[in-house]
């Protein structure tokens, strides 16, 4: 078995943060390349579940517009030869507050989101 390359430690934040500075930019274009097409997206929103299509963070992510004032933290929980996992800790996006589990893909050498997975905090 082949130890863990520092370059994906660093392409898998790259990845994450993709996504990170989408929020905080408010633009889905940012974020979109971080994403498999068929990526999907789970959790409670405002106490309602959500289980589909990434499209509506994009829709939500555009609608909601810049939050300049989000601040954001990512740990790569681990890195398994082309699987990883990273959990997002996004404060204060337009006052709200989220823990993300994004799961990634490496897809012909590139790493991509293939699913996250949140909890809002109330």
């Amino acid at each position: 078995m082949e130890k863990v390359k520092v370059t994906d430690y660093e392409d898998v934040l790259a990845t994450i943060e993709k996504y990170t500075n989408a929020c905080k930019e408010g633009k889905s274009d940012i974020m979109k390349p971080a994403f498999t097409d068929n990526a999907l997206m789970y959790g409670y929103l405002n106490g309602t579940y959500y289980n589909g299509s990434i499209k509506a963070l994009y829709e939500a992510v555009d609608a909601f517009g810049a939050s300049p004032e989000a601040k954001s933290r990512v740990d790569i929980l681990t890195i398994e030869g082309t699987a990883a996992v990273a959990r997002v800790t996004l404060e204060n996006w337009h006052g709200l507050a989220f823990t993300d589990f994004h799961s990634l893909i490496k897809e012909d050498g590139k790493w991509k989101i293939i699913a996250k997975v949140f909890h809002q905090y109330q």
